[in-house]
């Protein structure tokens, strides 16, 4: 066995055991049970008061029986900002509504908002419904050597709130407000994997403590003191709910159940799915900047966006390539011709990026190549010329417009140039040098390069393209032919979709890239959450992840059910779609359909935020290849998720 299979499968299995043992123990030692949720008539009682006071009308009373005793914390949103947060108490439910009422009616900003703005703004309400001990430092996690992060995975990301008892009064941190402080998944176990991230950041949690504590003393300018240690802490997780957004026709009367923040997410239909593409395309239009290029990341618990003016900082090339590959992608399925003029528009800017980058040249051979090289840049990189070419293939089969087949042509002259004898591929290039780096490997780049050269043959027929791209995938699948190979797979989402682009070139003889992608689903079943796994974390039936307390990312969700689906369709061309990946997209897809910022879940999201798709169920920023992966998985399952299965 070769060193760097000897490191995958060490990567991919000790870190899981670990996690695991982690979540047991935890689990078991400090689970709060998932609160019994209440009525719609008693949360709409409940919210009575409350929006009587933020309306500046009559206040009624929420005394309709015995709904449990409080206390109660409600905040009012205004374009995605909390504008206001009490606790009311009382003996009942009700009575803690109406001292929640009492105090929002006194409040000077409420006062002060217009008679049209009372009425967008949208009233949350927590109920404090259960209560639990929070790990303190030593004792048996830190028995578990994880450095950072010992005092803190008690805490269910999203889910529980802090609270302290200062002179017999508790102050309450709600969920939310530990998502929105970017307080949660906050430490980084490991300097090797800088993008992990796990566990709670409890000095900051402290402070945030402090900063309430002086805010209910009536000192809000109190700086902190270095001696302030809160001894008293605990969790606590809440019922909670929101009203819903104003509509044609008002309110209504229905609250909105909420799990980590979100309200439940239609189910996956080709119906919900379109309309969940299209509100991602309308996002991404929408965050595309006069020159072309994409508003690149956008906080939406802050509304903190990127400039798309400004030509510096951190935009990614490949990124604006893969984003525009959607956008035309959704054109070519949906032909909404409110897409044409910002895909022309992306693809203008990307046709300039590259000739900025002046990576082009002459082979000995006469071959006129061309790579995608950012300017900041010395070396070309495979995965950025590749998502260029994939890019451009969609446009022309999206539009029948080949204005961008000369330079596609080039960029895939460069794959070409890069692929060996074997089908693998050389990854990084100095175009000064006129040198291909021979031992670099890097992840991903040869499944985009296998693509890129499916969909040059899709859009000219020309069989190099096509015999390239076999000839890559067989080396792909080829390199698991040994005796663990079938029970670990590395990100090879697009070796799958490349292996369904290409399958009317090289169809009947290709099982074996049929047999590796229901290999890989297999494989990532075992890492899917499922509902029922554990009673509290059923919001997260049908994403990835390691354990409830390591939070899935969504973008991984995304990519890997666009492989999914491939590997499904692959199926289906052989004959045989199998039942078991249908049911492992159908699961993904209703996660991702509840992830992804609607109407419905705006509420705490500041900035045009609808259509975005987060980072994850706690993380708030918005970038553009989140919602490229994502949304890609909608409006290909959304042309066969309603038909039965063949």
């Amino acid at each position: 066995m070769t060193r760097r299979r000897r490191q995958l499968i060490a990567v991919w299995t000790l870190p899981s055991l670990l996690f695991l043992a982690v979540t047991a123990f935890a689990y078991g030692k400090f689970r709060i049970p998932p609160p019994a949720r209440l009525t719609d008539a008693a949360r709409a009682a409940i919210l009575a008061p409350l929006r009587a006071a933020v309306d500046g009308r009559a206040t009624p009373s929420a005394a309709t029986g015995d709904l449990g005793d409080g206390p109660l914390c409600a905040t009012v949103w205004l374009d995605g900002k909390s504008v206001a947060r009490v606790d009311g108490h009382g003996d009942t439910l009700a009575a803690a509504s109406d001292d929640a009422a009492r105090q929002l009616r006194a409040l000077g900003q409420l006062r002060a908002l217009t008679t049209l703005d009372r009425s967008r703004a949208r009233i949350q309400v927590d109920l404090v419904a259960g209560r639990g001990p929070l790990a303190g430092g030593g004792g048996a996690f830190d028995a578990l050597a994880i450095p950072g992060v010992a005092s803190s995975l008690a805490l269910n990301p999203g889910i529980d709130g802090i609270g302290v008892v200062v002179d017999d009064h508790e102050i309450l941190i709600l969920p939310h407000e530990l998502v929105t402080a970017k307080l949660l998944q906050s430490q980084r176990p490991s300097s090797a994997l800088p993008d992990f991230a796990m566990g709670t950041d409890m000095a900051r949690i402290e402070q945030l403590v402090h900063r309430r504590v002086a805010l209910a003393s009536g000192q809000s300018g109190a700086k902190r003191d270095p001696s302030f240690h809160p001894t008293g802490m605990f969790r606590f997780r809440t019922d909670a709910f929101v009203e819903p957004p104003v509509g044609a026709e008002g309110r209504g009367t229905t609250s909105l159940a909420l799990t980590r923040g979100l309200p439940p997410a239609p189910a996956p239909s080709a119906a919900s799915l379109r309309a969940a593409a299209l509100l991602g395309a309308r996002y991404l239009v929408g965050h595309l900047g006069s020159n072309g290029r994409y508003v690149y990341e956008h906080d939406v618990s802050t509304g903190h966006m990127s400039d798309p003016l400004r030509l510096t900082g951190d935009y990614s090339m490949p990124r604006h390539a893969g984003t525009t590959y959607f956008l035309a992608e959704v054109y070519r399925r949906t032909k909404e011709e409110w897409l044409r003029e910002p895909i022309e528009r992306a693809f203008h800017h990307l046709s300039d990026l590259i000739a900025d980058g002046h990576c082009g040249s002459t082979l000995p051979s006469g071959v006129e190549i061309d790579c995608v090289l950012d300017h900041t840049e010395t070396t070309a990189q495979l995965g950025s010329t590749a998502l260029a070419v994939v890019a451009l293939a969609e446009y022309q089969r999206a539009t029948g417009d080949t204005r961008y087949l000369p330079l596609a042509t080039k960029l895939a002259a460069f794959i070409l140039f890069l692929q060996r004898p074997d089908g693998s591929f050389r990854h990084l290039y100095d175009p000064k040098a006129h040198l291909a780096d021979d031992q670099a490997q890097l992840l991903y780049y040869s499944g985009e390069a296998a693509l890129a050269l499916a969909r040059m043959w899709v859009v000219t027929q020309d069989p190099k393209y096509g015999d390239a791209a076999v000839r890559g995938l067989d080396w792909l699948v080829g390199w698991y032919d040994f005796f663990l190979g079938g029970f670990f797979y590395g990100e090879e989402h697009w070796t799958c979709i490349s292996a369904e682009a290409i399958y009317d070139y090289a169809p009947g003889q290709k099982e074996s890239y049929r047999e590796f992608c229901d290999g890989y689903g297999t494989f990532l079943r075992q890492q899917q959450a499922e509902v029922g796994e554990l009673p509290d974390e059923d919001d997260l039936a049908g994403s990835y992840n390691v354990t409830p307390f390591v939070l899935p990312y969504n973008t991984p969700a995304g990519s890997r059910t666009e492989a999914m689906i491939s590997a499904y369709l692959l199926g289906v061309h052989h004959g045989h779609g199998d039942p078991r990946i249908r049911e492992q997209i159908a699961g993904t897809l209703g996660y991702l359909l509840g992830e992804q910022i609607r109407p419905e879940s705006d509420f705490s999201m500041v900035g045009p935020a609808v259509g975005g798709m987060p980072g994850s169920p706690i993380d708030r920023n918005v970038r553009i290849d989140f919602v490229q992966h994502t949304n890609s998985a909608m409006i290909r399952a959304a042309e066969w998720i309603d038909s039965p299965p063949p």
